[in-house]
């Protein structure tokens, strides 16, 4: 629970959303940061410790368990806590109470595995962002700020710059970012990549800190930049600089895509989930980033304004704050 969290702070704001429509809304979190007092919110903070995996469970059970058998209730909602929803669920379950969990990845953990059979059911994006199969599974969409989220005049964007922003680890194929920028910068000389994000873990810094060693000559010849995280209000300042935001997970949904596309910034990327609502520039299967790109750069300004409002439109619709949390309410409810 922290605004200003780079990571995080959507998890605040989702809370923030869904107050509008309970009494009382209860938050039980590893850790509290910077929060505007909002009489409906109580904050309940463990106090969560990186690397103190025994003193932090212990003190999650002592904060958590006398919530859940004795507080005032009516439904629960895990967010992004896979292993707590395995912990908490056959309690809830014991109250007979709705609980959801929201789960947007593809990877099957052992803890949604378990908690699923305890579950009212399981909140994701899109269908193809959960690698549950059963009617369990509500997909309801991303939660992107739409006030935070502005579109961008298309006259100050450069589509010479490209941008990514989000974790910095090997899951989201940083390393195929920078060399399709190289294979590019062979037709589009003035090319740039600009990568923006931190770390999650130890792993996962080794594995960048290798990446940015090998990328040394890239760098120094001012194409490529790599920045550390910045708060998520910082995000349209930094695409506007730029001109394209270049993706390439292939898992769930990312929602940095649906801000980008919030945003009015051309995406271009291989995430199934991403195409699958909004289509792709070449109106094709597309089988790489550069086949992607080159389709983009093919098209007249006013297609690719043409496009990226039908796809505002889209998003707007079906991955706004304002519809996530409706559809939420009506589960929890």
């Amino acid at each position: 629970m922290d605004r200003n969290d780079p990571l995080l702070s959507h998890q605040y704001e989702a809370v923030v959303g869904l107050a509008k429509n309970f009494n009382k809304i209860t938050v039980i979190t590893g850790r509290r940061g910077e929060v505007t007092q909002n009489p409906k919110i109580r904050i309940i903070s463990t106090e969560w410790v990186q690397g103190h995996l025994i003193r932090n469970l212990l003190k999650l059970l002592i904060k958590a368990v006398p919530e859940i058998m004795r507080g005032d209730f009516n439904s629960v909602f895990f967010h992004m806590t896979d292993l707590q929803s395995a912990l908490f669920s056959p309690l809830i379950r014991l109250r007979r109470r709705r609980q959801f969990l929201w789960y947007a990845h593809t990877f099957k953990s052992k803890y949604l595995v378990f908690a699923s059979k305890w579950l009212t059911g399981v909140v994701t994006s899109t269908s193809g962002s959960c690698p549950l199969t059963a009617e369990l599974v509500r997909p309801i969409g991303q939660a992107i700020d739409e006030e935070k989220f502005r579109p961008i005049s298309f006259d100050i964007l450069d589509l010479n710059k490209l941008i990514h922003i989000g974790r910095f680890d090997k899951s989201k194929n940083i390393d195929y970012l920078v060399s399709s920028a190289e294979k590019l910068r062979r037709s589009f000389s003035e090319l740039e990549l600009t990568i923006i994000g931190s770390t999650a873990n130890k792993e996962s810094q080794n594995w960048a800190d290798d990446l940015i060693l090998q990328s040394r000559q890239n760098v120094n010849d001012g194409w490529l930049r790599f920045k550390d995280s910045i708060l998520r209000e910082e995000v349209p300042i930094e695409m506007a600089k730029n001109g394209c935001f270049f993706h390439y997970y292939l898992g769930s949904l990312d929602k940095t895509l649906i801000e980008a596309t919030m945003l009015s910034v051309p995406v271009v990327t291989l995430n199934s989930e991403y195409i699958g609502v909004f289509g792709t520039w070449s109106k094709n299967s597309i089988i790489d980033l550069e086949g992607e790109y080159h389709a983009l750069r093919s098209l007249t300004s006013d297609e690719i304004q043409a496009e990226l409002i039908k796809r505002l439109e889209i998003a707007r619709e079906h991955h706004s704050l304002r519809h996530w949390v409706n559809q939420l309410t009506m589960l929890l409810l």
